[in-house]
């Protein structure tokens, strides 16, 4: 039933590997080309879950595991944490599955045939007749010869919709010469048209599309993936209405201040070295290491890497290690978490940040912020300072993933 290819081959692993995990609500949370470099299951929020998802996702793409194979684990998954997901299994399963490994190897397919072009310069749109609905479009498409860079194939380039099956075969001069052509066709032009989908579930975006081509699928995924079309992919930033991800905020959500909690510990000692950090982080977690549930099912890990980071990032000790007793407090009981994307400064690539946010009171006036940032799962950043409810309000930026 693995109908992409009789072996999985580098590109296409290699394509899917390098996606983020992204909690979303629904399949509009991202756009377009925004889906290279993130993978996603709509209503899947929790980490372990969503994680658990991808292992399985990955496992069809990797090992060539059939839909049936995959649908086995979907259910173990599905009863391993009571997830509750909209529309019937079969039609679900079949969505995951099929749109991840369709657009994977269509992207490693652009992959290769773009490493190819000096040779072979000529691609042809192939529709595949062995679908029970086929999209009159696709087949006018059909046998349609353009060359690889041609402006077309940046919106037209395979799939096309859920559920496509078209493909694109690569041509070198002697194919054209073969098949009667002194040339490529000439392009067919791109026809828009307006049509309106939902946006995070809320009241519905009108937004403009390919004629042909169903809504969230006019991009070139391989490009998206390894082109140099940037707008395509940006996580934190869309044209309209797909506002900038950095861009909502407490007001987009309706939150608003952040209320002020009696702290469940009371800090530290203040680090003479850099010894006694570390010293009082092992102290604090009970070990090198440890990991905390927040209140959304991420688990975070707390490790040395949030000592090394205060040791490495301050000329001198700046305090910030009297609150380690707080950790556990802020990550459990946090008054929000807010997801994003940036650029992780010790990988330098793109991952997704998860960002704690809480007000303390420690004893009878002193008002402290808290903001704590888990990268990709890793406890590395810790933000204390003074200030009124209203200070949190720069930093509480990105997606509401839960709120108190």
């Amino acid at each position: 039933m693995a109908e992409y290819g009789s072996l999985d081959f580098a590109e296409q692993i290699d394509f899917f590997r390098a996606k983020i995990n992204l909690p979303t609500r629904t399949w509009t949370d991202l756009w377009e080309g925004m889906h290279a470099r993130a993978f996603v299951v709509a209503g899947a929020m929790r980490d372990e879950l969503l994680a658990d998802l991808r292992r399985a996702v990955e496992a069809a793409i990797a090992e060539g595991e059939t839909l049936e194979q995959f649908r086995k684990r979907f259910d173990d998954i599905v009863a391993r944490y009571g997830w509750q997901y909209k529309g019937g299994r079969n039609w679900r399963t079949r969505v995951i599955y099929d749109t991840n490994l369709r657009a994977s190897y269509q992207a490693g397919r652009y992959r290769q045939m773009k490493q190819i072009a000096s040779r072979r310069p000529y691609w042809r749109y192939r529709h595949n007749d062995n679908v029970r609905h086929p999209r009159l479009q696709h087949k006018a498409w059909d046998g349609l010869i353009l060359r690889h860079d041609d402006p077309w194939w940046r919106t037209h380039f395979p799939p096309n919709g859920w559920g496509c099956r078209c493909y694109v075969e690569s041509l070198a001069e002697r194919d054209l010469e073969r098949l009667g052509k002194d040339g490529p066709d000439p392009a067919p032009p791109v026809q828009w048209e307006t049509v309106t989908v939902g946006r995070r579930g809320t009241s519905p975006s009108t937004v403009r599309v390919p004629k042909g081509i169903d809504p969230g699928w006019g991009y070139n995924v391989g490009e998206a993936a390894w082109g140099r079309q940037p707008h395509l992919t940006r996580l934190q930033e869309a044209e309209a209405p797909w506002r900038e991800l950095k861009g909502f905020g407490p007001d987009h959500f309706g939150r608003g201040e952040v209320p002020v909690d009696e702290a469940s510990a009371a800090p530290g000692p203040e680090a003479k070295s850099a010894a006694d950090v570390y010293a009082l982080l092992r102290a604090t977690i009970g070990g090198r290491e440890r990991i905390f549930t927040d209140p959304a099912g991420g688990r975070v890990l707390v490790g040395e890497a949030i000592a090394d980071h205060i040791v490495e990032s301050a000329k001198r000790l700046d305090g910030r290690e009297r609150f380690f007793p707080l950790i556990q407090e802020i990550v459990e009981d946090p008054f929000e978490i807010w997801v994003t994307f940036a650029v992780n400064e010790q990988s330098g690539r793109y991952s997704l940040r998860r960002r704690y946010v809480k007000m303390i009171r420690i004893g009878k006036t002193r008002v402290l912020g808290l903001v704590a940032d888990a990268w990709d799962g890793y406890w590395l950043g810790l933000t204390v300072f003074r200030g009124t409810k209203t200070a949190l309000k720069r930093l509480r930026q990105g997606w509401l993933a839960w709120g108190r």
